[in-house]
């Protein structure tokens, strides 16, 4: 058999050759020692799918006995030749090198070559039978859910080749072109909704202008930036209606900056600056919505986050629980504990603008 005078050139480095100017997927014979065969010619080497490779495919393994699985299946892919799979490949080089004496995937054929053709005797057949192992049980077992390699390309082709022009075409008369017709009906692109604008400055928060209010533009700055809160009457009356907080926040992994607005009447001038408020502060009296764009505190509260900063032990207007707003309570004396109260109002907050998209 062909497979047999392979492994006698290449277990003792005889000469193998292809006809001048061609290689493997060209040739239609193979030299092996001056004797020329035909690489079309099945060897015996049948693989766990019942294929008997011929041996165009036994002589590929070999050239690529030193390469990786990788490079063996992407040469075989140019090439149009079978790929055999890596426990089968392993066995085989084992076998054509000379480690191996014996083949468990070759049929029909004895485990040496027989030079210059000489026909084997039943009994020297017998014999190689004999010496032929039996595959082993645990190999059995991994050979038997063994897969075939290929690539994506390939496992994607199907059995048969599909022709999807006919989809492309009605995609373009139904899809691309009907959605061109309207774009040009309106005359100009749609412009971004003033909410996802919002979300890419810097978000706002209302406190209340009311004189019992504890937190005002005096102090709220220290409180929600440093972490230390200060009596609004000990710490002076502040003339300006806009502060800059800046937050290095955890959830969103940034450093975010926030307005503090107190005078809604004065600053907000545009009607897209309502879409940035993401908290209000309040201290339950209704007046305080007057001249906001949803001045039903019900709505209100849907929309962006409510609180009511209180000193602890004092009395929670019902109002307060009927509008959806948190309420934060401070203490009194204990200064020790605003940082904890700073960053549990900042998680809650944080918390309602991730729902609200803000990332």
């Amino acid at each position: 058999m062909s497979i047999s005078l392979l492994r006698e050139c290449t277990k003792n480095g005889k000469p193998i050759a292809f006809p001048e100017g061609q290689d493997i997927s060209t040739a239609k014979t193979l030299i092996l020692d001056g004797q020329e065969v035909s690489l079309d010619e099945k060897t015996g080497f049948v693989s766990g799918d019942k294929i008997n490779h011929v041996l165009r495919t036994i002589y590929q393994c070999w050239l690529h006995s030193e390469s990786n699985t990788t490079e063996y299946i992407s040469d075989c892919e140019a090439k149009n030749i079978p790929v055999v799979s890596f426990l089968e490949r392993t066995e085989l080089i084992s076998y054509l090198n000379g480690s191996s004496e014996t083949c468990a995937y070759l049929q029909g054929a004895g485990p040496k070559a027989q030079p210059g053709g000489e026909k084997r005797t039943s009994t020297e057949e017998q014999g190689a039978a004999k010496k032929k192992r039996e595959l082993d049980p645990f190999l059995r077992e991994v050979l038997s859910n063994e897969r075939n390699l290929i690539d994506h390309n390939r496992a994607l082709q199907g059995t048969k080749p599909v022709d999807f022009s006919s989809v492309a075409k009605e995609c373009e008369y139904k899809i691309i072109r009907a959605a061109k017709q309207k774009t040009k009906a309106k005359g100009k692109v749609p412009e971004k909704s003033t909410t996802s604008v919002g979300k890419n400055k810097e978000p706002i928060i209302i406190l209340s202008p009311s004189a019992s209010a504890i937190l005002n533009m005096s102090n709220v700055k220290e409180f929600l930036q440093d972490g230390r809160f200060t009596n609004a009457a000990d710490s002076g009356h502040s003339t300006s209606n806009m502060l800059q907080i800046v937050r290095n926040s955890k959830r969103f992994d940034k450093r975010m900056k926030f307005l503090a607005v107190s005078n809604v009447e004065k600053f907000f001038t545009k009607p897209e600056y309502w879409d940035r408020v993401v908290a209000v502060f309040t201290t339950g009296q209704e007046w305080q919505f007057k001249n906001y764009k949803y001045n039903q505190p019900s709505v209100l509260f849907q929309k962006v986050k409510g609180f009511y900063l209180y000193y602890n032990g004092d009395p929670i207007p019902d109002k307060i629980q009927q509008w959806n707003v948190q309420p934060i309570g401070i203490e009194r004396t204990q200064r020790f504990k605003d940082r904890q109260t700073s960053e549990f109002l900042w998680e809650s907050l944080e918390r309602f603008m991730a729902g609200k998209g803000y990332r």
